[in-house]
């Protein structure tokens, strides 16, 4: 594999770049930037929330296997990764005083919090599509909703007395059922402007809440370890996306297990396990969160959003509407407020 240093990297982007595109958000708080050079095509989007938090969502394909050697100077950014596809390694050779060294792999499916400061690292990157969605915020975050520190994972219980925290870098477990509705909520925001930005503050909020209840849930020993391999991981993730693309005609759990290469026992329990639920469930909470999406803008009468997302018949979409927002298709049009 291809090893260069960060500034080597950043010549030879230059030097190979087909595309480069800036765009900023009239808001000002949003940045993407859009790329294709000799190791990769993608975008890379970036949030500014309130003083503190940092969106970052990544989104490309590498098309070659490459590792990059960058140093990091000591900060203050505690980070949250969410990986939801593709997989990449981290090895840490050091930092300052040499005491801190490791390896790291991340894998799709998986979350991930560490604090990692003042070191040299290597990332590693392999050929195929990379999805994740980074959450950075700051100590001052972190301690601006604490009311206490005993409930908290043993590695950020400092933050509440001290103004250092020691470096780590956990697991935290696979992405729930609820981190993935609130990651998928954040890749498709509905709102523009203030909105968007207080929607997605909101989300982030929720995201950090589920990853720490994980955290603490996993040091006491209450939430089961995956029996997944990643690559059965990265199946399971790409039989969701073909589903939701053929939403209004989705294949058996049969054909689905076939198109990506899985026994249908280990889809059926594999989508139990990630998400929390059944394929064809996860794909019906799909369609209801696209339907109250459509029917909250006014633009479609109830029918034809019922049609848009895949129902054929009313009264089953009304009912089905009405057990997961708690009010009618119609009311939700009129502007009444669901249940989440």
């Amino acid at each position: 594999m291809e090893i260069i240093t960060s500034a080597q990297y950043h010549q030879q982007h230059v030097e190979s770049r087909k595309e480069y595109e800036v765009v900023y958000n009239t808001e000002g708080y949003d940045r993407i930037v859009r790329y294709s050079d000799r190791y990769v095509t993608g975008s890379y989007r970036e949030v500014q929330l309130r003083h503190g938090v940092l969106l970052l969502l990544y989104d490309g394909r590498w098309l070659n296997d490459l590792s990059v050697e960058s140093f990091y100077d000591k900060h203050q950014w505690i980070v949250a990764r969410f990986h939801l596809a593709g997989s990449s390694r981290i090895v840490i050779s050091g930092n300052q005083d040499k005491s801190f060294k490791a390896d790291y792999i991340h894998q799709a499916g998986k979350n991930y919090l560490f604090y990692l400061s003042d070191i040299k690292q290597i990332d590693e990157v392999a050929v195929g599509t990379e999805l994740t969605i980074l959450i950075l915020f700051n100590f001052d975050f972190f301690r601006s909703f604490s009311t206490g520190s005993e409930v908290l994972p043993e590695p950020l219980q400092v933050l509440l007395e001290s103004d250092t925290l020691p470096l780590f870098h956990r697991q935290v477990g696979q992405i729930t059922h609820q981190m993935h509705l609130a990651l998928e909520q954040i890749l498709h925001c509905p709102h523009q402007g203030m909105m968007k930005r207080m929607y997605l503050e909101s989300k982030v909020i929720e995201l950090l809440s589920w990853q720490l209840t994980q955290f603490v849930e996993t040091e006491q020993g209450q939430y089961p370890v995956t029996s997944l391999k990643p690559v059965d991981v990265e199946r399971i993730y790409q039989a969701k996306e073909i589903l939701i693309q053929n939403q209004i005609e989705p294949p058996s759990l049969m054909d689905l297990a076939q198109l990506v290469g899985l026994h249908h026992m280990k889809l059926k329990l594999g989508f139990r396990e990630i998400f929390g639920t059944t394929a064809f469930a996860c794909l019906r909470s799909y369609r209801l969160e696209q339907a109250k999406q459509f029917l909250q803008e006014g633009k479609m009468t109830v029918e034809e959003v019922a049609n848009v997302v895949g129902y054929s018949h009313l009264g089953h979409f009304r009912n089905a509407f009405k057990r997961k927002f708690g009010i009618t298709p119609s009311a939700c049009r009129a502007g009444k407020i669901v249940m989440e």
